[in-house]
């Protein structure tokens, strides 16, 4: 990736901003920040009174023209802290050329591009900065009409986006900022290329921030790589916030939409159910099993449902005409859905990164909030590591009188003590690694493991005839070179 010269570039400057109590900044305004007036009345129109840990520490930093790497937990509000010093920065820079935005926004899915949009159309009520948002599942002409008019802001996600700048209906000569939301969604679905591709084509001279709420290895490499001396700001502990009350519940596979239900009876306060699975089909399966023995108004939300019914499904949820939600890990990043009460993962997810963002979709704005991860047998060992990795245990919820039909050698491990959970994960439902199909090594030798057995006798593999003739060929050519 080419571009902007580095040197010794990564100096990160560790910020730790005040604690995330009300108490301590009741005091706080947005009017602190040398802030436009009409920027702070947008501010107030979007509902914002006070600011959080994460836009008291970005907005400043932000404001000075640093490249930033920001790591918060999920609903935190960095959304808002980037678009209030980017909107502010727009105010004076004049009207963009068409087809010639000043702000990229790079988002990992649709719904959080919508979303980022509808922030910024909030946040800029007050004056007249304009957005657009290309993503796929939407008509390209369409977008080339809303890019023609001349938007300020971009947000996009990179596959699309690449799709516009090989039409060459797009350029980023007159581009100051560039962000990457939710960054380390975006190296997860694997749009590494993609971004390197997007930032060659993007001026030396910008302003870049990366957001995300994990912070990867591959991330850091990439942060490396395209910020120049960024100022690293921290914020709070990489886990679901304190507001939220988790729970492991031990149950058979087969028991877990009963169990469920028996749990959300008990329950006060159930007004907005978010539901997490692993895949599509059992999304489709779950949801209507769950909203018939719940009583609750359901839906499903997963890729293969067309753009326009997703948006509406989203916004039915986030306005409480819908109380259950039944996802993939398609809702659990970025998207902001205000008064979940509950969240439940039907299934263990697969990494802790996946479980804090499932998990900080509840108790967001210091509301409280519950969190139930149904844990079958077969799931133990992805449980036992999420534990693990957070260094902290999740205490077990058996509820009473509910008729769980655990077969007995797996009924004698659930309720075993936790701390022997690990022993079992070591001991069971590991699939055998498969068997090397070539005995030797590359020199050459018989494995080691397989010496005692076969004995030293056995005679190396061959190397094949075309191998040796291409090894032959590739040293005469520097010869043959030098000759001619």
């Amino acid at each position: 990736m080419g571009g902007r010269a580095r040197g010794d570039s990564w100096h990160a400057a560790e910020a730790r901003p005040r604690g995330d109590s009300t108490e301590e900044r009741s005091h706080l305004s947005f009017d602190a920040f040398p802030l436009a007036r009409r920027v702070l009345d947008g501010i107030a129109a979007a509902g914002f009174e006070k600011p959080l840990p994460v836009q008291e520490a970005v907005i400043p930093a932000a404001l000075e023209g640093r490249d930033l790497v920001v790591r918060a937990p999920t609903g935190t509000g960095k959304t808002a802290a980037y678009l209030i010093p980017i909107i502010e920065s727009l105010l004076d820079s004049g009207r963009p050329a068409r087809f010639r935005p000043k702000v990229l926004v790079l988002s990992p899915t649709r719904e959080l591009a919508r979303q980022v949009a509808e922030h910024f159309a909030l946040l800029a009520s007050r004056t007249k900065l304009r957005a657009a948002v290309l993503h796929g599942g939407t008509s390209v002409d369409a977008e080339d009409t809303e890019l023609s008019g001349a938007p300020h802001l971009v947000v996009a996600t990179p596959g699309r986006l690449l799709d516009h700048l090989r039409r060459g209906g797009l350029r980023f000569s007159a581009l100051t900022h560039l962000v990457l939301d939710e960054a380390d969604r975006l190296l997860d679905q694997g749009f590494l290329p993609e971004i390197e591709r997007i930032v060659d084509q993007l001026p030396e001279r910008r302003q870049t921030m990366l957001l995300s709420a994990t912070m990867p290895a591959e991330m850091d490499r990439l942060a490396r790589t395209i910020l120049i001396r960024p100022q690293r700001i921290d914020i709070g502990r990489h886990a679901p916030r304190e507001t939220v009350q988790e729970w492991f519940c031990p149950v058979p596979e087969e028991q877990k939409t009963a169990l469920l239900e028996a749990l959300l009876a008990r329950e006060e306060g159930v007004e907005k159910v978010l539901v997490f699975v692993r895949t599509r089909g059992k999304a489709r399966a779950v949801a209507p099993a769950l909203a018939r023995v719940t009583g609750l108004l359901g839906a499903e939300l997963h890729s293969e449902i067309p753009q326009s019914e997703r948006t509406l499904t989203w916004r039915k949820f986030c306005a409480g005409e819908l109380q259950l939600l039944v996802a993939t890990d398609l809702a659990a990043r970025g998207l902001d859905i205000p008064m979940v009460t509950h969240v439940v993962n039907y299934d263990v997810p697969n990494t802790p990164d996946d479980y804090i963002h499932r998990v900080g979709r509840t108790g967001r704005v210091d509301r409280p909030g519950v969190a139930f991860t149904l844990v079958a047998p077969h799931e133990l060992a992805l449980a036992s590591a999420l534990e693990e990795a957070a260094r902290r245990r999740i205490p077990t919820r058996r509820l009473e009188g509910f008729p769980y039909d655990f077969p007995e050698e797996e009924d004698s491990v659930l309720l075993r003590p936790r701390k022997e959970w690990s022993r079992a994960r070591k001991l069971g439902d590991r699939p055998a690694a498969p068997a090397k199909k070539n005995p030797f090594t590359r020199s050459g030798r018989l494995r080691k493991d397989l010496r005692e057995d076969a004995g030293e006798t056995a005679r190396p593999r061959r190397k094949s005839r075309k191998r040796a003739e291409r090894k032959i060929k590739n040293r005469k050519l520097p010869h043959e070179r030098r000759k001619r």
